[in-house]
């Protein structure tokens, strides 16, 4: 479902082409990686970079053809899982994957050359919601309460690079997350949150330039206004339903007790969010 999204704005991220001479990877502007769960602002985050600074983006999404193939042949998952697997030396795998541990990362050249990597997290309340209502990649049958939806095992896919079956997606958040914070300890990198981007934009894109020294494709600040799922939203709407945290409304107090029980309570504070109390749902 994402990936067909994905495939529409192909032509806007730069794809990097093999070259004999540097490992595989055209080096000619410094490159960025991005990592972030689904539902976290990975696409916005994909086109302020592309619209404000010199800089090729690793591939983190299938292409179409990958795509239309993956829907003649058996599998649901699987050549979007062979693809990443064939060329990870090239682009660290799918943007929405666990990361590797920093050691793994080391042993491929491309992340050596001129790489940043950007992360991207979302609260963990309003991402649970907000896969309640896209659940990309599991085939389950919909119509589960957000409630059953909480409680219900997680089906990864091989490209996760996560365990087969995690607990629950809260358990998928904790995982996902957690494996973003190695990376400032070796690479140039960089953990954004999604309401601090969706907040100020521009504000966020200048700490990308501060942090990675990357060039500015012009002057002054481009923002991307149009939203990337929902034509009938922009962002203005996104603004006020998150960073007034309008989503509070959809949370009842058992959906709250459930989250509450599984978050891994010190990534949560680490990322600057707050636990809630099942006392102020609605």
């Amino acid at each position: 479902m994402n990936d067909h999204r994905e495939a529409e704005i192909v032509s806007t991220t730069a794809v990097l082409k093999p070259s004999p001479n540097n490992g595989g990877t055209a080096l000619s502007v410094p490159l960025v990686k991005i990592y972030g769960e689904r539902n976290s602002g990975t696409i916005y985050l994909s086109e302020l970079i592309r619209l404000n600074f010199v800089a090729k983006e690793l591939r983190g999404f299938v292409p179409w053809p990958v795509t239309g193939l993956q829907l003649i042949l058996p599998g649901r998952e699987s050549v979007r899982d062979a693809f990443f697997s064939a060329t990870f030396g090239s682009n660290l795998g799918w943007k929405h994957m666990r990361v590797k541990p920093v050691e793994e990362l080391q042993q491929y050249g491309i992340a050596s050359r001129r790489l940043h990597f950007l992360t991207i997290t979302k609260n963990p309340y309003s991402w649970l919601l907000s896969m309640h209502r896209r659940p990309y990649h599991q085939y389950y049958d919909s119509g589960l309460s957000f409630e059953e939806f909480l409680t219900t095992p997680w089906q990864t896919t091989r490209r996760d690079g996560t365990e087969q079956t995690i607990e629950n997606p809260i358990q998928l958040w904790n995982v996902k997350n957690r494996s973003y914070l190695p990376l400032n300890n070796v690479f140039p990198a960089l953990n954004l949150r999604y309401e601090d981007v969706l907040c100020d934009p521009e504000q966020a894109m200048s700490q990308v330039e501060s942090e990675f020294q990357l060039q500015r494709t012009a002057d002054g600040f481009r923002n991307f206004q149009q939203s990337t799922k929902d034509t009938s939203k922009d962002s203005d709407y996104y603004r006020d339903y998150y960073l007034n945290e309008r989503w509070r409304d959809k949370l009842s107090a058992a959906a709250i007790e459930i989250i509450n029980k599984h978050l891994d309570q010190t990534l949560v504070k680490t990322f600057g969010y707050g636990m809630l109390s099942n006392c102020v749902a609605a």
